[in-house]
């Protein structure tokens, strides 16, 4: 039999009707015009089929990582490209970077099972060490206890916010004056004792310092009024008067036997021990030298005054290293009382400045350059006192109230108004260098810090408030040789030093 029939004819012989079928879309010329074969979707054509990528039923249900939201190239896509209508739209927009118009690979290959990723990602968990902070660091010692160790009642410390009124002496003493009267702690024995008082006349006590190694037990006094006296704390005995300079006293500092004494007219005095009167003095400042440090191998002299003015002092040259404008090495806009040589880099002092200041210089003065800039980090905030570390290199600084940008011009504290804050209010922060990334910040006291002395240690920190009317001891590093030993941080001491 012949299986030939036209379709449309029935087997029986049977006249049934023809139907007409109706082109769909899919099956219209391609000889339409060229508008309309634009239109012409892609998604109809096997681009597997047509590029040879074998059909595997598994990797196609494979679950990936990308977002369905997000387009994303896959190996065996066509390049895709915006088009100008699309570029004009997301530049009217703002979205012309955006990465929803940027395509990217996919986070995955495309063959690569799931699996495979997730175990390799287990693995580099399982095998990464986190850097662990130094023993040694602030990061392991302040920021994981920030409490403090020892408190000590302080009333009637001056309120001076220039005023250096505690001092910690190498044998482990901490002195304290409080307006006319001098008491140190022995904090080994935590025996107080009252070592002086000076005259009404003489205006109450501005600065103290102790000695260095060669006599710990030495104690120098200022006065307002510009009287400088030594007393010995073993003997309760004076030692030394130099009280012929009616100059207020700023700050204060020994090298060995020779102490350097700030004054309000801008000159810095220098007394010895061995000799009755002052043995010379420098002039350099024309307002009150506020901050005095000697650098540790005692050849130059660090001063600040009311201005915010600089200077290094060479004393074996005899003259200064910023003496005028054009040498000279830092400049503050307030007055800077708290300065601090590095005991681990010749040269290196950081200095910082109060209010419209507000911030901490660091600056080598072994180079003299206008190329070479101090760094700068800026705490609109009054800093106080500054202590590099000697067993890392890390800058603690202390600080007092704050000020916003607005008020850096006017004058502060604005009348009728609160103070404001700033992370650095009121706080004991660590810095570390040369990155002057903030390591910790601990708020240990309700008031601003008016001062504070490192321990002989090197570990510890004494911060007094006056307003507060407490003294307040931190551990805030540790010495390379006592890793692992029992610190006695848990016990939280309190007393009174009157």
């Amino acid at each position: 039999m012949s299986s030939d029939q036209t379709p449309g004819t029935p087997h029986h012989g049977c006249a049934v009707p023809l139907l007409k079928r109706t082109p769909s879309r899919a099956t219209i010329s391609n000889s339409h015009s060229t508008r309309k074969r634009r239109r012409v979707s892609i998604a109809s054509f096997d681009f597997e089929t047509e590029i040879g990528v074998p059909t595997n039923p598994e990797i196609a249900l494979e679950e990936t990582d990308a977002d369905r939201f997000l387009s994303t190239r896959s190996s065996s896509s066509i390049p895709l490209h915006t088009t100008p209508r699309t570029n004009r739209i997301a530049k009217s927009f703002g979205l012309i970077d955006d990465r929803v118009l940027n395509y990217s690979e996919g986070p995955l290959k495309p063959f690569e099972p799931k699996v495979r990723s997730l175990l390799r990602r287990s693995a580099s968990e399982l095998f990464y060490l986190p850097r662990s902070p130094s023993s040694v660091s602030a990061k392991a010692n302040l920021a994981a206890r920030k409490h403090f160790v020892m408190a000590l009642d302080g009333p009637g410390i001056s309120r001076d916010p220039f005023a250096f009124p505690m001092a910690w002496s190498r044998t482990n003493c901490i002195g304290v004056a409080f307006k006319s009267d001098v008491y140190y702690q022995n904090l080994e024995t935590r025996a107080i004792v009252h070592l002086c008082r000076v005259a009404f006349a003489d205006g109450p006590v501005h600065s103290i310092d102790w000695e260095g190694e060669s006599k710990p037990h030495v104690l120098a006094l200022g006065t307002t009024s510009g009287s400088v006296r030594a007393w010995d704390a073993l003997s309760q005995k004076q030692i030394a008067d130099w009280s012929d300079d009616k100059s207020p006293v700023g700050g204060m500092h020994w090298n060995e036997n020779v102490l350097a004494v700030g004054r309000k007219d801008g000159r810095v005095s220098l007394f010895d021990l061995r000799t009755p009167k002052e043995i010379s003095h420098t002039r350099g400042h024309k307002r009150h030298v506020h901050g005095v440090k000697w650098s540790p191998d005692g050849k130059h002299i660090a001063t600040g005054d009311q201005s915010g003015t600089i200077h290094v002092w060479d004393r074996r040259a005899n003259e200064y290293l910023t003496y005028n404008d054009k040498k000279l090495l830092a400049k503050h806009e307030g007055p800077v009382k708290a300065i601090s040589w590095s005991p681990w880099q010749s040269g290196l002092i950081a200095t910082g400045g109060g209010f419209p200041d507000g911030a901490i210089q660091i600056f080598d003065v072994n180079k003299l350059s206008v190329s070479s800039p101090p760094l700068v980090i800026k705490t609109f905030t009054n800093i106080t006192s500054l202590h590099w570390s000697p067993h890392c290199k890390e800058l603690l600084s202390t600080h007092g109230s704050s000020w916003t940008m607005s008020q850096t011009f006017h004058t502060y504290p604005p009348s009728g108004r609160e103070a404001p804050t700033t992370p650095f209010t009121n706080s004991m922060t660590v810095h570390s260098y040369p990155s002057c990334e903030k390591i910790v910040s601990v708020i240990g006291h309700s008031a601003p810090i008016g001062h504070s002395c490192i321990g002989p240690d090197g570990c510890s920190i004494f911060t007094v408030s006056p307003m507060e009317e407490t003294i307040k001891m931190f551990k805030v590093w540790s010495a390379p040789d006592e890793q692992g030993k029992e610190d006695g941080g848990g016990m939280i001491h309190k007393s009174t030093i009157r």
